[in-house]
């Protein structure tokens, strides 16, 4: 499976190979196997330069940032191309078992990382077939296997300057998105217009959404359930709340952003106003926890206990995620510790370089308010990229 159209860029890749032999260093990892093959392909090999392989295939990066192939013979051109790896092997009847053994076997790795993790959907593309086969290969070495996840978030999540200025653009689109959409949100007019509306001006820019196309923007109207969908096919009506969740990709990079609306003339009911405080200050109590080493449920318990306190319900889902190549990019979590949903991705501390989402619910029987904003990791705190609402838009 490929998680994005386009591969990472090379000259990222290379950057990002230092952080992936520092995490090696800090978890005692020697190597690092992505073994793949055609018909379900590892979510990492594509970023890997190792995409679109037939046969069994391994990518071997050693803790000193040596890169070494193996690959069916008529192949083996194809990932010289690549100019990312340092030796090529290819292999014909014999199969790839003998070869992987002997590279493996001049190394004497007391620990192999390889792509399977219980919580990481991106970092588990080590099918059982293949780790059944690779285990015997290795047979001598199978007990040294551990979970790559790390390293794969560090590939995925830790993102380099130029890829943060990616990030800061699709924001910028998004943005301007938004505000033109403000027009299409009007007495008479259904949540699906405003769909269209804003699917109308994505295609104009000639981009595309940060997620399914049916499903972004999701417009939700006052009361209606909330969730990852696009509408209700509601009509919007005055004294409405309108809630939008959207986000653009440019460029292989993505925006997610919620803002909210009031829809009429008159002033703010004061049960809309407290609605919107109290969201505000749950984001701002997050940020206050938000730097490196900070456990993720740590940064969502200062939003989630701010919001109960002031006497609304407990929002039923995470209160950030990691954003980048892909809109739910894999990483730590900002959400609460419930391991039969999140598992240990709660767990995990924040790192600098990482962009997340800030987004606790505020739900009342007008509609839910998120004001969902995206923020860097810098080595203190935080850097908004976003711009953060402060304050209910107020249209038609």
């Amino acid at each position: 499976m490929k998680l994005d159209k386009v591969p990472l860029r090379m000259e990222f890749l290379r950057k990002k190979l230092k952080w992936i032999q520092q995490t090696m260093r800090e978890q005692g990892i020697d190597i690092w196997i992505t073994f793949t093959r055609e018909g379900n392909e590892d979510p990492l090999a594509q970023d890997l330069r190792f995409s679109d392989l037939t046969w069994r295939s391994a990518a071997i990066i050693d803790q000193d940032g040596t890169r070494t192939a193996v690959v069916g013979s008529l192949e083996v051109d194809t990932i010289k191309q690549s100019k990312f790896y340092d030796e090529v092997f290819g292999y014909a009847s014999e199969g790839i078992a003998p070869k992987l053994k002997q590279i493996i076997g001049k190394r004497k790795p007391r620990s192999i990382a390889v792509n399977s993790s219980y919580d990481e959907g991106a970092a588990d593309g080590l099918t059982s077939g293949m780790e059944a086969y690779l285990k015997r290969a290795l047979k001598g070495y199978s007990k040294r296997f551990v979970l790559g996840e790390d390293l794969a978030i560090t590939l995925r999540a830790r993102l380099v300057p130029e890829e943060v200025e990616l990030v800061k653009k699709a924001i910028v689109e998004c943005e301007k998105i938004y505000d033109a959409v403000e027009d299409a949100i009007r007495p008479g007019k259904r949540d699906k217009y405003v769909h269209e509306f804003a699917h109308k001006l994505v295609a104009e820019k000639g981009l595309s959404t940060a997620w399914a196309y049916d499903r972004c923007p999701s417009v939700n109207v006052a009361g209606n359930p909330i969730g990852h969908i696009g509408y209700h096919n509601t009509i919007i009506r005055n004294g409405d709340f309108v809630k939008l969740d959207f986000g653009v990709n440019y460029e292989g990079y993505c925006s997610d952003i919620q803002r909210v609306y009031f829809v009429g003339p008159g002033n703010l009911p004061s049960s809309v106003k407290r609605m919107f405080e109290t969201a505000r200050a749950a984001n701002d109590a997050a940020l206050a926890e938000l730097k490196p080493g900070t456990i993720g449920y740590k940064v969502d318990s200062a939003g989630r206990k701010l919001i109960v306190k002031k006497g609304y319900p407990e929002y039923k889902h995470a209160l950030g995620h990691v954003l980048g190549r892909s809109t739910h990019e894999i990483g730590p979590l900002l959400g609460p510790r419930w391991p039969n949903r999140y598992g240990k991705q709660v767990e995990k501390p924040v790192q600098k370089d990482m962009v997340f989402t800030i987004e606790p619910s505020v739900t009342s029987k007008l509609g839910t308010c998120n004001l969902e904003q995206d923020v860097l990791v810098t080595a203190r705190g935080y850097q908004q990229l976003s711009k953060p609402q402060e304050d209910i838009i107020r249209v038609g």
